[in-house]
């Protein structure tokens, strides 16, 4: 009762203090009824996969994954206002915790790894599949990768689709990847546009090969989603927010609490397996052109989770780690290039206007090393 009551507490602090001025940018980012729920099943579920986990880290962390985890995402909400607001909830949060009775906050324990046929770090685990890879060369051990990691982890907690948005370049669809490749799970990527279809995704009728002399024959040919599915795969919507509308109704159904499809072509429906996951990568709406908001009805359905930007330290032991015939003062200055040039193009706009915008990331120095390891 005394959790509920202070999860009720926030609720009513958040809505009143932050979200209810309209000229305020956070208005319409209100708590409702369904974050609560999502607060309140986070909180039973990881007590119930852990039962070292205090009850008031539960408490902090449900929040998280609630909505700070993602607040401002989708919505074009400035960094510098998602990051003020986040650190008042976060202050009226720790409030609300008696002292002494919370231990495990904003650290990771241990390193990422498997234990008992669960992979993970302490307190949050995912079941290990059966498709184990070795080689992967996606360090989890750089400080925002790590807290990156943790926070899809802690995400996945619930069984929802995860939403991640972040700056191009800053490792969303590779730390899926990796963590797919870790915890044994094939993962399929779907790259989205405005072209894409959802018979792309479900399948369509086709032409048969071998067609009789009465004519051409067709045949059902399942789609890559619908393959997934059947298969309990791992599924990763790339550039979400380039889909049609069409593409977005029609993969509600597998999304929300039905977790399954039906294909009118066929009569049947199928059911999405335990093991079948939906992530969504996207970049915020003013980076990259076509973007637009995506629905808050479609928003809701998801986890969501910022991906923090990669930080020098970051980018200095993730290629490193990649790339250790570099000797290290050489990667320092491959780094500090590398961020005075984007500061030079895409920030002050010195130069380089034309034909932009420009991004200058981990990709970029991923590819000057590889060119420096082939000399």
């Amino acid at each position: 009762s005394l959790i509920i009551g202070r999860i009720l507490d926030y609720v009513e602090w958040f809505n009143g203090s932050m979200c209810s001025d309209p000229t305020s940018p956070f208005a319409g980012y209100d708590l409702s009824m369904r974050d609560i729920l999502s607060w309140v099943q986070f909180i039973v579920e990881s007590r119930r996969a852990t039962a070292d986990t205090g009850v008031w880290d539960s408490f902090y962390h449900g929040a998280c994954l609630m909505h700070l985890d993602g607040l401002g995402l989708g919505a074009g909400l400035a960094p510098e206002a998602s990051a003020d607001l986040k650190l008042k909830a976060e202050r009226r949060l720790l409030d609300l915790i008696p002292d002494g009775k919370a231990s495990n906050l904003h650290g990771i324990a241990e390193p990422f790894g498997t234990r008992d046929g669960k992979f993970g770090a302490f307190p949050y685990f995912i079941s290990v599949g059966t498709s184990l890879t070795s080689g992967s060369t996606f360090d989890m051990t750089a400080p925002t990768t790590s807290l990156n990691v943790f926070r899809v982890l802690r995400a996945m907690q619930l069984k929802k689709p995860i939403l991640l948005e972040g700056s191009p370049g800053v490792g969303k669809t590779s730390l899926v990847s990796a963590l797919a490749a870790a915890s044994g799970h094939k993962l399929v990527r779907i790259n989205l546009s405005e072209q894409t279809d959802i018979s792309d995704l479900m399948g369509s009728d086709l032409p048969v090969e071998n067609s009789t002399a009465n004519g051409p024959a067709f045949e059902w040919r399942d789609g890559i989603l619908l393959t997934a599915i059947k298969e309990g795969n791992w599924v990763l919507l790339d550039e979400l927010n380039l889909a049609s509308q069409a593409v977005l109704e029609g993969l509600n159904s597998c999304l929300d609490h039905r977790a399954s499809v039906y294909i009118p072509e066929l009569g049947k429906s199928f059911d999405c397996p335990s093991s079948f996951r939906v992530f969504g990568a996207q970049n915020p709406l003013g980076q990259g052109g076509g973007r637009k908001g995506l629905p808050k009805s479609f928003l809701n359905r998801f986890t969501k989770v910022y991906v923090n930007a990669l930080t020098d330290s970051d980018l200095r032991s993730i290629v490193t780690s990649r790339f250790d015939s570099l000797e290290s003062d050489l990667v320092d200055r491959m780094i500090n290039f590398n961020k005075d040039v984007h500061r030079e193009v895409a920030e002050l706009r010195e130069y380089g206007s034309e034909g932009g915008p420009w991004e200058f990331n981990l990709r970029d120095v991923f590819r000057w090393s590889e060119l420096l390891e082939t000399c």
